[in-house]
């Protein structure tokens, strides 16, 4: 048989074994000793058994009913406890997961940053971030995976119905070699010069094959020969450093690389695309309190570092 036991029940009973009678425990839980008897007696009226033993000018003894009864509370009352304490942590922001997607034109120092600050202000918020292509990101965040992605623009019309999408800024693809490469000597890099060297370009998307071709086209000049396809960051990365190699990119990607002097850009844009990054989010999905409070960090940040106002 099944039994529908209130909490507050459970922290009446434990209340009354823990003081050692109903008028201690009554006094403690600012209720009067009638109503504490009343509740105790209709929770075992419930369960049809006694957990206490009330006889009259002794300590309140528990039953063998009761015994088993006080361990389940405790751990029952625990949990509860915990359990609150973790959605008020969630209601202040202070607590909770906040997973999100990170696409090629966001993954800059900017969005470091901002986590690193919100870490810092939160250190209970679990953070789970996945970098990607924005494609793919949007397929898990449709399913629920992701609180947001921030990162290009869907390219697929039917999403327009179920996201919802925030424009931030628009950054340019860059070239980009290691420091040292011969192009690095030249200050005028011409297709020519590039089409001597291999690239490196994404695999995962097309658009950036095609733009490359595009500008030996439209340049009636032979394209580069040797490419790379590849959306292996960390490996690009290493094939750059050690080789004579070009890297077409988000410059975010590559930022990091730049900073520490490692790699340097090539002054030459005729084949670079435009890319708008944004936040992407699922229509008519309430963000938790702790996913609103990094992303508004993410775009302060960005608002910062860009020099654009990107907050509407």
């Amino acid at each position: 048989m099944l039994i529908d036991i209130e909490t507050i029940q459970l922290r009446r009973f434990v209340a009354v074994v823990e003081c050692g009678g109903f008028a201690e425990a009554a006094r403690q839980l600012n209720i009067t000793q009638q109503a504490l008897s009343a509740s105790i007696a209709k929770l075992e009226d419930m369960a049809g058994v006694r957990f206490l033993d009330r006889r009259r000018g002794t300590r309140i003894e528990l039953t063998p009913e009761g015994r088993v009864l006080l361990a389940r509370a405790h751990t029952h009352l625990s949990m509860t406890d915990r359990l609150m304490s973790e959605i008020g942590l969630m209601r202040d922001a202070r607590g909770g997961t906040v997973a999100i997607g990170v696409g090629e034109t966001m993954s800059g120092r900017q969005v470091a940053s901002a986590i690193r600050r919100y870490h810092h202000q939160r250190p209970d918020v679990q953070i789970h971030i996945v970098e990607g292509y924005t494609e793919a990101l949007i397929e898990r965040l449709l399913t629920g995976a992701f609180d947001f992605v921030i990162g290009g623009p869907s390219y697929d019309r039917g999403d327009s119905d179920v996201l919802d999408t925030r424009h931030l800024f628009d950054v340019g693809d860059v070239l980009a070699v290691r420091r040292g490469h011969p192009l690095t000597r030249q200050r005028n890099v011409s297709l020519a010069d590039l089409a001597k060297y291999a690239w490196i370009i994404p695999a995962y998307r097309g658009d950036v094959f095609k733009a490359v071709q595009a500008a030996y086209f439209n340049a009636a000049l032979s394209p580069p020969k040797q490419i790379i396809r590849s959306d292996a960051v960390v490996l690009g990365m290493w094939l750059c450093l050690d080789g004579d190699y070009i890297v077409s990119v988000s410059p975010d990607m590559v930022s990091s690389m730049i900073s520490l002097g490692a790699m340097v850009t090539l002054d030459n844009t005729d084949t670079a695309l435009t890319r708008s990054a944004c936040v992407i989010t699922r229509r008519n999905t309430r963000l938790s309190p702790a996913a609103e409070r990094l992303l508004e960090e993410i775009l302060i940040e960005t608002e910062r570092e860009r020099g654009a106002l990107v907050i509407s």
